[in-house]
């Protein structure tokens, strides 16, 4: 067995004509897409790293907005309990000054009738008396006497 030197030459400058073309052709593709598809990866990654800081804030603005309505909220309550209280306050004591002024006035009407049922039996209190004198002294005393007694008995009454 012999090495034909022509022949290995021709496979070794064939060897590397399909080595030169397999990198100029195939590998140097293969590579661009390769390192396209790594840097779109770490695109990604990057991307996604930063929509998470980003959602992170976003939550936690969340948060202090939702903390900030809670203390608005708890304050718009706390003001309304005690402007409910207060209003209360002064409705009670409204109704109170009502109350007192109908009762005072009630009592006035009260008063007003009183008197006038007390002026009416005393006038028919006073007729009585003079029906009852007359009828007593009718027989004993004359009519001029009569009057003179009734006069001092009703200016007695008045």
């Amino acid at each position: 067995m012999e090495i034909d030197i022509k022949q290995v030459l021709l496979q070794l400058l064939n060897f590397g004509i399909l080595v030169v073309l397999f990198t100029k052709f195939m590998f140097q593709p293969i590579l661009k897409i390769l390192d396209a598809r790594s840097k779109k990866i770490q695109d990604g990654q990057l991307a996604a790293e930063k929509s998470l800081k980003e959602a992170a804030g976003a939550e936690k603005k969340q948060a202090e907005r939702l903390a900030e309505a809670s203390k608005k909220a708890a304050a718009i309550i706390a003001e309304a309990k005690a402007e409910s209280k207060k209003l209360g306050v002064e409705l009670i004591a409204e109704a109170k000054n009502v109350a007192a002024s109908e009762l005072l006035k009630q009592k006035e009407a009260f008063q007003k009738e009183l008197e006038n049922e007390e002026l009416k039996l005393k006038g028919r209190i006073a007729e009585l008396v003079v029906e009852t004198t007359k009828t007593v002294l009718s027989d004993s005393l004359k009519p001029a006497d009569l009057k003179s007694i009734t006069a001092k008995e009703i200016a007695k009454l008045k």
